[in-house]
């Protein structure tokens, strides 16, 4: 990386997601029953591997077509939100944070601010 860049990435993101927490974001947005059923069948989907269905303990659908909805809704909480009351308030200038699913950017306009951000990180 370039000098004064950084990348940081989300390790096993969906391999350490919790589900109880899901459930409690998800009971705050998604009223449906129809739906709410979906989605946990969606968590707790097998995996086909060579023909045979096999339930994997713990396994999220990463890869799967709402797996980014679910990121999304859980990150919302627990980064965007996070960032913007907690974050934003303590840095000395403009910083904003850019995600789609679980990948995020975080631009500051002083350096020190990233500093201490990464030490948080």
């Amino acid at each position: 990386m370039a000098d004064g860049c950084w990348r940081l990435t989300f390790r096993a993101f969906f391999d350490l997601l919790d589900h109880r927490i899901l459930r409690s974001f998800l009971d705050q947005r998604v009223r449906d029953g129809v739906i709410r059923k979906l989605i946990d069948k969606w968590l707790k989907a097998g995996v086909l591997e060579d023909g045979e269905l096999g339930q994997i303990p713990g396994s999220r659908p990463q890869g799967g077509v709402i797996s980014p909805v679910l990121a999304n809704i859980y990150l919302h909480e627990v980064l965007d939100r996070w960032f913007v009351e907690q974050v934003q308030p303590r840095m000395r200038g403009p910083a904003n944070l850019i995600r789609y699913a679980d990948d995020f950017v975080i631009v500051f306009a002083d350096e020190s601010d990233a500093r201490r951000m990464m030490k948080v990180l």
